[in-house]
């Protein structure tokens, strides 16, 4: 007895496509690999290309007996349509599962919460700012009002000592200050005295000049 094997069982003529669009990809694939495109005619890249395309032709057509789509036979026309697209790129199929209402509900719970969200965050925008400053102006009250408490019991503390009012700087005389007030005292002194004599002084400078003035002009003479 031969061995059964079991039909290929797709779901939809897409499937189909698919499947002969996976192949057709994968042997482009192999293609570029080996004869990389060139610019100009490639005949033998042409001719591989051909026995290629011809060759998944047959395979898919020889194969179409053991394929069933929903149950069924594909017809040859199916076969034939489908293996004249040149489309290579795999078919996406969409499929969409029922709705699950519990997940709907969940989804629209989330989406509430999130417009929740949204206005408290603006309304807190709105009002953090002042807050933000009216609890900075206490705070900064709060402190001037510590330090000003404290300021006034040192001074009170300082009012009402007895240290305080007895306070003796002892400042005392800088040393050589004698000296120094007499060195002063000498100079201004001395100053008063200069004084006095300058002008006898230049006097007695412009009569020795022109005493030698005088003498130089008798010897020229």
């Amino acid at each position: 007895m031969a061995d059964y094997y079991r039909k290929i069982e797709l779901q939809s003529p897409e499937d189909l496509q698919y499947l002969i669009s996976n192949v057709r990809r994968a042997a482009n694939e192999k293609i570029d690999r080996d004869l990389p495109p060139v610019e100009g005619e490639d005949p033998m890249r042409r001719r591989v290309e051909e026995l290629v395309q011809n060759y998944i032709r047959k395979v898919f057509e020889t194969a179409a007996e053991n394929i069933t789509i929903n149950g069924l036979p594909p017809s040859p026309g199916l076969i034939t349509s489908s293996l004249n697209d040149s489309n290579t790129k795999p078919v996406i199929i969409e499929e969409h599962e029922p709705l699950n209402s519990k997940l709907f509900e969940r989804a629209k719970e989330l989406a509430r919460q999130e417009e929740d969200l949204i206005e408290e965050i603006a309304e807190l925008r709105k009002k953090m700012p002042g807050i933000a400053v009216e609890q900075a102006r206490n705070t900064h009250k709060i402190w001037l009002e510590a330090d000003e408490a404290a300021l006034k019991i040192g001074e009170d503390r300082i009012k009402t000592s007895d240290s305080f009012r007895q306070v003796d700087l002892k400042v005392k005389e800088f040393e050589r200050q004698k000296d120094l007030e007499e060195s002063w005292a000498k100079g201004i002194k001395g100053l008063g005295k200069l004084k006095r004599t300058m002008p006898e002084t230049v006097a007695k400078k412009e009569k020795a000049e022109r005493a030698e003035n005088y003498v130089l002009a008798s010897d020229k003479s």
